[in-house]
């Protein structure tokens, strides 16, 4: 009963802080990173995009549950990018959504240096079902009904450099602040805003095997700055084998396979190294690629991806 309680203060306490923060967590973003910079759609030559499934905590009823899909491709003979994005993050009786539409623009510059700016629209809709909640105070009147469907708006920035096996990357996947009190609004708070910014060079061992690296740098004002470094190594691009290590005392081993030339599947376990580990059988991911490449009359630009 006491763990029952415990984590239904948990969820509406994670819950308050998705309306404000409205941020998804992906563990294996490094292997598709338009999930978290919308410039970075630009710097693919053909149709793609990624399902994604995560399981949080596991053991834990109500725990969160993440899921999506993202879609993008390039406007033929043009240096402009389109994509959609669909999110649902669920947390305990809170299920919010977000759907993106995106649009990137390249810079091609001397010695095959590429710029890409992105920016999407988005909107959020937020919902807590809670009449499911157990409560002390029966006859609360709050309780006794689910919210009705808060509809949001919100938009992404992002820029992106890449050149041959090197990549950096800025965005603010929220420029504007979602408040859910009383009422619902949007307003624009610069102290509000997050800040990613990822970077990683892909090394070439021999014929055979490669090394990928990456790091994720994650920030807002008023929480801690977290940092995740990735690494792996590769062989034949045909199967991939990692480890990541997140500051908020996180470890992740990842694993990946190329179905065919168009497809790969990946998979994380996440391991939490403070107290809820103890509690949970860990965190579970899946990630399905696709990228449809047609025949190629130039040269294909070289980018390093997970």
């Amino acid at each position: 009963m006491i763990k029952k309680i415990f984590f239904t203060v948990l969820f509406l306490v994670v819950g308050v802080k998705t309306y404000s923060q409205n941020q998804f967590h992906m563990s294996q973003s490094m292997m598709y990173q338009p999930f978290i910079n919308p410039a970075v759609i630009g710097s693919y030559e053909n149709l793609n995009g990624a399902l994604f499934y995560k399981n949080q905590w596991t053991g834990f009823e109500g725990a969160p549950e993440i899921g999506g899909f993202s879609i993008n491709t390039p406007i033929k003979k043009t240096n402009h990018s389109i994509g959609l994005t669909v999110v649902n993050d669920r947390i305990g009786v809170s299920n919010n959504s977000d759907i993106s539409g995106t649009y990137s623009y390249k810079l091609k510059f001397k010695n095959a240096n590429y710029v890409t700016l992105g920016v999407s629209g988005s909107m959020m809709l937020m919902q807590s079902n809670l009449a499911e909640l157990d409560i002390i105070q029966e006859a609360d009147p709050i309780f006794q009904s689910n919210t009705r469907t808060f509809v949001m708006p919100n938009a992404k920035f992002g820029a992106y450099y890449f050149r041959n096996k090197f990549y950096f990357g800025l965005s603010m996947p929220n420029l504007f602040k979602n408040n859910i009190e009383i009422s619902h609004f949007t307003n624009f708070d610069p102290s509000n805003i997050h800040y990613f910014i990822h970077s990683g060079y892909q090394f070439d061992l021999n014929k055979d095997w490669e090394a990928q690296t990456s790091v994720l740098f994650k920030h807002v004002a008023g929480a801690p700055l977290q940092v995740e470094l990735n690494g792996q190594f590769v062989y034949n691009d045909l199967i991939g084998v990692g480890l990541c290590y997140r500051t908020s005392q996180e470890l992740i081993a990842m694993l990946n396979y190329r179905i065919s030339g168009q497809l790969k599947v990946g998979y994380a376990y996440d391991y939490n190294m403070r107290t809820i580990g103890n509690y949970s059988n860990g965190t579970h991911e899946v990630v399905l690629l696709f990228d449809f490449i047609k025949e190629k009359t130039v040269p294909i630009i070289e980018v390093p991806r997970f």
